[in-house]
């Protein structure tokens, strides 16, 4: 097994994470803005959290970053209620030293607007246009005995291969593109 480059935030005693956050680890907040009442009755609630989770930990395995406990919008909450929780976790992480922050965007429920993210790189990822299909298959590949098979729909096309690959691809395109903000991460 490959030792990982990066670490999970609450991994860390509080020692260790001023360390990390004075030499000037890059930090990711990743976001989920789930909405369980419009989630397929075959996926659980807890779909949108664990893909996110999948996702950011393959991160962490490629890259040398801090990755900060997941933010989890529930619901429709209103923009400036959504607005005011982010200001408040990306303070939390300035207030502990933080100086280099993105925002992992892993929602599938809605993508967090450029007008939310208080002046910091938002990296988008999950965010298909097949919704549906994305999540199941995800889901399919990260823990499948949590869709509920017996009530997929008759032929529908979701495959745990097919999830693996749209997380590859979503997991590549999110690291090549905080390389190209913080060099330092290649």
């Amino acid at each position: 097994m490959n030792t990982p480059r990066g670490v999970w935030l609450d991994d860390l005693t509080r020692e260790e994470a001023a360390s990390r956050l004075a030499a000037d680890a890059v930090v990711l907040l990743p976001v989920v803005w789930s909405r369980p009442a419009q989630a397929p009755s075959y996926l659980p609630m807890k779909t949108a959290t664990t893909i996110a989770r999948a996702v950011a930990q393959k991160l962490v395995e490629r890259l040398p970053v801090v990755v900060a406990p997941l933010l989890d919008w529930e619901g429709d909450a209103g923009a400036e209620v959504s607005r005011q929780m982010l200001r408040e976790r990306l303070g939390q992480l300035r207030s502990h030293g933080a100086r280099r922050l993105g925002i992992l965007d892993l929602g599938l429920g809605g993508a967090i607007s450029a007008d939310l993210s208080a002046g910091v790189p938002i990296f988008r990822v999950c965010n298909s246009g097949a919704a549906d299909d994305y999540a199941t298959s995800c889901m399919l590949a990260v823990d499948p005995r949590s869709v509920r098979m017996q009530l997929l729909p008759d032929g529908f096309g979701a495959q745990a291969f097919a999830g693996e690959r749209m997380m590859a691809a979503d997991i590549d395109a999110a690291a090549h593109a905080l390389a190209a903000l913080w060099s330092d991460l290649r």
